[in-house]
């Protein structure tokens, strides 16, 4: 007879990656499927409703739950399982982007899709169904998942397959932790014959110029992906660096089979080989609170000339995915109000038209994002699915301490949301923090909320999860 899991919550201050959202929780970092069953017995006795918590990597409020409790997943991490033969990787959720590729590269595979960080645990990435630079390729994250163990809130263990649990599975995906804790994922990676990538960077003058570059290439390109200067105005609104990144084939490159090595992967730790990186937020911090983002991003859009001169360059599979790594904590130039993120998925008839106006209202609204990100994407079959057949640009915006800057912020990005939904566009839940729950219905279609419920009604009848997200869209 085993012994019953001892349950001790702790008083932590959970909130989101952006630092803008969430607040006080019980929290609970089990090491085992049997803790998760005990900890979703203990909240039902004490009428309490739990969120699920990956790494954290969620810009807003997915994985929290303010005066609740937070199951925080990170250490159940174990990588059960690798075949270098297939390249198919069997781990707990807990286990990051990092963890896997530094299990694969070394055997000449890659993930097929990361996160523009490492940090993303495999249960949020499938939970959330991320996508990359390559979504118009290979799609989002749910599509190289062959199977999950999916432990219900009445302690049900349900191993899901497209097959076995055809429902379930296209609904848990996506389904932002709302049926169950994905325990075990058998995950899909790519086979790679170098440790670089060929990348080369193209300026766009607009953003009619960056639609067209990504519609010219998507077809033949692995890797789509480009910076925009949201500064730009006029004739030069949406301008940016467009960069794209080729696998290389078997022989093309001799010397990147060395790069397979991990150690070689990661990124740098310091600029030039010399400056710790940690100490380059305090320097973003002021650019941000004095006003001068504007000068920084037209200095980058003047560089990438000189980059598109320079390309094709080689350049590891780790420095190109994972930029948002590059200077640690970099989220804390935001303090004290943290950052949002407005990312709409907007369908490609519309794309030009929506995102020029999007980006105009924001401007003249006085909140100009700092930074803006552009990629191409293709429809998935996931029941809460964000893919459209068209384009996403990620808007980051600083939050300010002031109430009524910050209340301004949420009022101009719901506004930004109805000229979206309007289009028929959607939205992505791992980045949002701003959705009113009328917008719920809108983004997936009356059928869809109608039948992601059902499965809500059938594996979670309690309603013993929950987030601050999934009460906000009223799920």
């Amino acid at each position: 007879m085993t012994d019953t899991p001892v349950i001790s919550w702790r008083d932590e201050d959970v909130r989101g990656f952006g630092m803008a959202v969430g607040g006080r929780a019980q929290v609970l970092r089990p090491t085992t499927a049997e803790q998760v069953a005990a900890a979703f017995a203990d909240a039902r006795a004490r009428g309490k409703a739990v969120a699920l918590r990956g790494a954290g990597c969620s810009y807003g409020d997915a994985a929290t739950n303010n005066g609740g409790l937070v199951l925080d997943l990170s250490h159940m991490n174990r990588l059960l399982d690798f075949d270098p033969a297939t390249g198919v990787a069997v781990c707990e959720p807990g286990v990051t982007v990092r963890d896997l590729w530094r299990r694969s590269v070394a055997h000449g595979f890659w993930p097929r899709v990361v996160s523009g960080t490492m940090a993303v645990s495999m249960g949020g990435a499938a939970a959330m169904n991320i996508h990359g630079k390559n979504n118009f390729a290979l799609g989002s994250f749910g599509e190289c998942v062959r199977s999950f163990d999916l432990l219900t809130p009445r302690g049900e263990l349900v191993h899901c397959t497209r097959a076995s649990a055809p429902d379930l599975f296209h609904a848990a995906i996506g389904g932002f932790g709302m049926l169950g804790c994905m325990t075990r994922l058998e995950i899909e990676t790519k086979r790679v014959h170098s440790g670089r990538l060929r990348v080369s960077a193209i300026v766009a003058k607009d953003i009619e110029h960056n639609l067209q570059i990504l519609e010219d290439m998507r077809g033949e390109a692995d890797y789509l992906v480009s910076w925009l200067d949201l500064h730009g105005k006029g004739a030069e609104l949406g301008r940016g660096l467009m960069h794209r990144a080729d696998q290389l084939r078997p022989g093309e490159d001799p010397d990147g089979l060395r790069f397979l090595d991990p150690t070689l992967q990661d990124v740098p730790p310091n600029l030039f080989g010399v400056v710790p990186k940690g100490w380059l937020w305090p320097g973003m911090w002021a650019a941000v609170h004095v006003g001068q983002v504007g000068l920084v991003n037209w200095l980058k859009f003047r560089a990438g000339f000189t980059e598109a001169r320079n390309s094709p360059y080689l350049q590891t599979h780790g420095a190109f995915h994972f930029l948002l790594d590059y200077v640690p904590r970099w989220q804390w130039m935001t303090k004290p109000g943290g950052l949002i993120q407005f990312q709409p998925f907007v369908p490609k008839a519309e794309g030009a038209r929506v995102l020029r106006a999007v980006i105009e209202k924001s401007q003249a609204a006085g909140h100009v994002p700092y930074l803006g990100v552009l990629k191409r994407h293709r429809p998935d079959p996931f029941l809460m699915t964000h893919a459209v057949d068209g384009y996403s640009l990620a808007m980051d915006f600083a939050v300010s301490a002031r109430k009524s800057r910050r209340d301004s912020l949420w009022r101009l990005c719901q506004e930004l949301a109805e000229i979206v939904l309007a289009a028929g566009g959607r939205f992505y839940y791992a980045k949002d923090a701003t959705l009113l729950a009328s917008s719920f219905p809108r983004v997936h279609g009356e059928g869809a909320v109608a039948a992601f419920r059902a499965q809500k009604a059938k594996w979670d009848p309690d309603r013993l999860l929950q987030t601050d997200l999934s009460r906000r869209l009223g799920v």
